[in-house]
């Protein structure tokens, strides 16, 4: 039986996977493996933020692994001075063999990690009040204007009179210093959606622009990014005020 690898076609794309899981939780994740793709879903520790990402590699098999350390395996396979990269997967690890870098990753057995429980078919098919593009610029003024408005940890996403808004501030609490940044015009109306900023902080920006969806029925944010042969899907929850 030919022994099956974990091929990587370009560990640079592979390694910004990795930091995105482990941005979000670095212990305990499953990689599945399927045909032409690795993906994972992650959960953080309070459930209010999910991370469903895809790389897209050439692997010809199902399979998943289920990594104690994503961190750790990320730091061993920034060892390796080749683009290109296999990993031979073994009944309980990941071994490679180059030419100057040799290592073994020992791996959790197969139902030791729980999977997010999260219906991702459900969330797919929401209808989405509004939807935007951001990009990184526009997310940096975000986050020094939270030097500011220090006082709060919110950021609230509205329409006012055809703008769209990001508003860091704390509407449950009364004289908190705030910040607003216009977002662009829109012809759609939509109603105060606040976040955790610290989640919006979680996000691996890969590329220089991404989308976002707001959808107020289930209170629910996505952010959708891209990057050659990287997807990310970041889903937030709503506060409530």
């Amino acid at each position: 039986m030919e022994k099956r690898q974990l091929k990587v076609a370009n560990k640079a794309e592979f390694l910004k996977l990795l930091d995105a899981i482990s941005k979000i939780n670095d212990s305990g994740v499953i990689l599945d493996l399927q045909e032409e793709k690795i993906t994972s879903l992650v959960s953080s520790i309070d459930s209010t933020l999910i991370l469903c990402c895809e790389y897209k590699t050439d692997l010809g098999f199902n399979s998943s692994l289920n990594v104690p350390d994503v961190k750790k395996l990320r730091n061993v396979l920034d060892t390796i001075e080749d683009t290109d990269i296999a990993l031979d997967i073994n009944s309980n690890n990941l071994e490679y063999k180059g030419d100057s870098v040799k290592f073994k990753y020992h791996l959790f057995e197969e139902g030791f990690i729980t999977r997010p429980n999260i219906n991702l078919e459900k969330i797919n098919s929401f209808k989405f009040d509004v939807e935007f593009k951001l990009n990184k610029n526009t997310l940096q003024r975000l986050f020094k204007g939270s030097t500011f408005a220090s006082e709060t940890n919110k950021i609230y996403f509205y329409t006012e009179n055809g703008n769209l808004m990001a508003e860091l501030t704390d509407r449950a609490r009364h004289n908190t210093d705030n910040f607003t940044l216009s977002l662009g015009k829109t012809d759609i109306e939509l109603k105060p959606v606040p976040v955790n900023l610290d989640n919006i902080r979680l996000l691996s920006i890969i590329d220089e622009e991404f989308n976002v969806k707001v959808n107020t029925e289930y209170g629910v944010v996505v952010f959708d990014i891209e990057d050659k042969d990287i997807k990310l899907k970041y889903i937030i929850s709503a506060l409530t005020q």
